[in-house]
């Protein structure tokens, strides 16, 4: 189901004073965080700049377990299991966008962190298994 914000009042000196002070300081932040991005594009493509190397496992570890998203845990195996110290992370009815632009809603998302590592272990989108 697709979030319906049409709900919101907001009076006009409201709207007013957003579009007057907020909307532009918003703007110039936006625009000044792209050009920086765009010049340390180049700068990295052109050997100047090196690109921190991180481990991709050990972020998604990061952001399950210590971001919003750990509202999501569900389950933890059992103490002294063969697969480890693994939490599992199930996130229903995930919205997402497919490659046609299109609004799509799997039915589960779960992924999988070792505990001790705190690093991503495995991940399934519906029936898809995903790799990091």
């Amino acid at each position: 189901k697709e979030l319906n914000m049409d709900h919101i009042y907001v009076d006009f000196f409201s709207l007013l004073w957003a579009y007057t002070f907020i909307g532009p300081f918003s703007y110039l932040l936006w625009k000044s965080g792209t050009v920086w991005l765009q010049i340390r594009q180049i700068l990295v493509k052109n050997n100047i700049l090196k690109m921190k190397p991180f481990d991709i496992d050990k972020v998604i570890g990061k952001l399950c377990l210590e971001q919003s998203q750990v509202i999501h845990y569900y389950a933890k195996t059992k103490k002294n299991s063969k697969l480890g110290n693994i939490a599992g992370f199930f996130f229903a009815d995930f919205p997402y966008i497919d490659q046609d632009s299109k609004y799509q809603v799997a039915k589960l998302f779960a992924v999988d962190i070792d505990l001790n590592t705190k690093k991503f272990v495995k991940a399934k989108f519906d029936d898809i298994h995903l790799t990091a």
